[in-house]
Parts: structure tokens; sequence; C-alpha cells
């Protein structure tokens, strides 16, 4: 039986799945859908990307997954009005040409829109799975424009399912959109991953930008001056991102005991995690990092202030309530083996029982089946 044709929708994927080094901007939501689309690869499902413009092809084969380029907008249009023309136009036209069975988004946008319009048009299906907390909070989203907003909602609502990754996600949802969501823990593998080491360092492995909040391990590194601590991770794509990188560069390079790294290619990101210690999130809201699925999968316990929970009261993090609990419990762990080997086997137990591959994919292909199963309404959600 041919399994439907699945259409990515993910601007700045590019440089992950093609293992372009010198692209230094790489987004969460795009590593987990790259590890994604390579599960649905494996298990039968055609595979179309529509990706940003890197300069590359119109069309671009990696590995059998063809990678469409959403043509650079330039000047074209009128200003104030290039949110409609070329940037939805574009969209509408790249998967009138695909014609893919189910569109597939994981980042909030206006694309968002385009896409559940395509659905509607054409009678194929549109899924949206969240990529943060955020994604499903009323009121303004953080550097979204207020129209691209409006937009992102519109399509939220007419999506035929909404995918969750943790149980908040899944409350909010509910309660501000009046949808059910349907909990599908993120995924991960990584077939060269060596196992954690108390011996070994303290990572932290992000995009350096306020809401990662890299200033506080940068203070806990300072805390922590017995054991080495490592920052990998880049700057955002704007003027003002690079200068906050620069800023929280030049603060880190008073810590001694700490190493920032600055980008590291994807495919290179996972030798930072190996061996290491502890794995540190300090970020004010989070969906559910890959960092804690690369972490947990080579048994390195996971700090963080955010909990997201696969299950009631089931989460592999080790919940801090500020920063001096943080440093705290850092300080612990990094004195006493046998805690840390208890809390190493715990978020590895986790792992196996909520994020190995091909049980999410089993997931994903339920709610696949669901949503070509039911007759196409943008205004009547499936029901979890």
């Amino acid at each position: 039986m041919n399994l439907p044709h699945l259409c990515f929708v993910a601007n700045h994927i590019y440089p992950v799945l093609v293992r372009d080094s010198g692209i230094a901007f790489v987004g969460g939501a795009e590593v987990q859908q790259s590890v994604q689309m390579r599960a649905l690869q494996r298990a039968g499902y055609r595979i179309s990307v529509l990706v940003k413009d890197y300069g590359q092809a119109d069309v671009v084969d990696c590995d059998g997954i063809q990678l469409h380029k959403i043509p650079d907008p330039g000047q074209r249009g009128i200003p104030l009005l290039r949110f409609v023309y070329p940037r939805l136009t574009d969209i509408l036209g790249l998967l009138r040409r695909i014609e893919p069975d189910i569109v597939f988004m994981q980042t909030a946008g206006e694309q968002v829109f385009g896409a559940a319009l395509y659905a509607r048009l054409s009678g194929a299906r549109f899924v949206f799975a969240g990529a943060s907390d955020m994604d499903f909070v009323r009121g303004p989203l953080p550097g979204m424009p207020a129209q691209h907003t409006f937009m992102y909602r519109i399509g939220l609502r007419a999506a035929h399912a909404v995918i969750v990754q943790n149980l908040a996600q899944q409350r909010m949802l509910k309660a501000h959109f009046g949808r059910e969501g349907h909990l599908i823990q993120n995924g991960y593998e990584e077939a060269a991953a060596r196992p954690g080491s108390f011996q070994g360092h303290v990572l932290w492995a992000a995009t350096v930008k306020p809401l990662k909040r890299p200033d506080l391990f940068i203070e806990l590194a300072r805390r922590t001056p017995g054991r080495r601590f490592v920052m990998v991770g880049g700057p955002g794509i704007t003027p003002d991102a690079q200068a906050y990188f620069a800023a929280m560069a030049e603060r880190a390079s008073e810590v001694p005991n700490l190493e920032m790294k600055g980008h590291v290619p994807y495919h290179q990101v996972g030798a930072w995690f190996d061996g290491a210690a502890l794995s540190v999130n300090t970020s004010d809201y989070e969906g559910l990092p890959n960092t804690f699925l690369q972490a947990w999968l080579r048994g390195i316990p996971t700090l963080s202030f955010v909990c997201p929970e696969s299950a009631p009261g089931e989460t592999g993090t080790l919940a801090c309530r500020d920063l001096d609990d943080m440093a705290a419990r850092v300080g612990a762990l990094c004195e006493d083996e046998g805690a840390w080997r208890t809390a190493s086997a715990a978020c590895r137990r986790h792992f196996d029982a909520h994020h190995r591959i091909d049980a999410v994919v089993d997931r994903y292909r339920a709610v696949f089946d669901e949503v070509l199963s039911v007759a196409h309404s943008a205004s009547v959600p499936v029901s979890s």
C-alpha cells in the first residue's frame, strides 16, 4: 500500500538536512523535523519539503527527500501587503505543483495560514504541531507582527489535527482555542551517541538569545569553579541578535572555567553531549527541547526551569525553582557519583519509555490515518 505524500513547510531546515556547515542558524524545530522526516521516510512515506532560498537550486534531492525552494520575495509586491503577495502566493503555488496529501508544519507563523488555505482549496489535509508552549498562549507572540499572529491563529483553528509536545500545551490548546490536541512526545535517534560521564563537563546547547537566558548559565559556571562548563550555540540572524551574542561572549570570557564554542553544525553537536556530566537548560519557556532528548539518550541528567510532562508527573528533567536551586543541584550532582548515576539511569528510562523514534512514528501514522479518513472540513476539529 502506498503511504501518503507528506509535505513539510520548514523554512530554515535546509542546512540541517544537507549538512551545510556554512549556514550558522539552526533551530530546534528544524532539528526535530529532520529526525521525523528520516524516520517517516524509512516507514514508507514520500517526503517533500518547502524551504527558504539559501541560493540552492529550485529542487534539491536530499537522499530521496525533495527540497523545494520558496523564492526569495525580494522587492516583489507592495509594501505592507507582501505577506499576501508574494509570500502567501508563493507557498500556495508550490503546494499546488507538489500536490501533497498532507501538509505538516511545526513552527508558528503566517505560513500556517497558507498551509491551511491550500488544504481547504485542494482537499488535502493540514496538520500543525507545536514547537513551543508559546504557540498556544493568548495575546501577542514574541517577535511576531500582529497580522502574522492573526493569520497563524486562523490557520491553527483550521488545522485538521493539532499535535502537542507536552501536557501543558494540550491544556492551553483546549482552554484558548477549544481544540483537542494529539499528545505526541518528540522522538529522537542518534546512532553514534556515547554515554555521559560523571567526570564530564556541564553543557548548555541552544541559540544564544534572550529567551534562552545564556546569562544564567554564565553565572552558574561562575558559581561552580571546580567543574568545566561548555556553551554550544550561535546567534540569531538579526543585527540585534548578533549584538546580543557578542555581549554574552564578552561576559563568558570573564569566567575561567567556561568555554563558549559559538555555532556548531547540527551534525557535530552530538559530540559535545558525548561524555558530558550534566545538561542545563535556562530558558524562560520551551516546548520539548531536542537537547533534552540528546541528553536523556546518553543518560545525562538534565536540569531546567521548565518541566515538560509526557504524562502526569512523568518528566526526564530535574526541575529547578530558580538559579540558586539549580546551582545547588549542579553542585550536589558534581560531588556525589551515586546520586549522578541514579539520575542518569532515570532519564535514560524516561527516554526509552517515551521518546524512541519508532514508537513516535507509529503515533504520527495514527494521526495521519485519522485525518485522511474523515471528510474534509476546515471548521470541524479532529478529536484525539
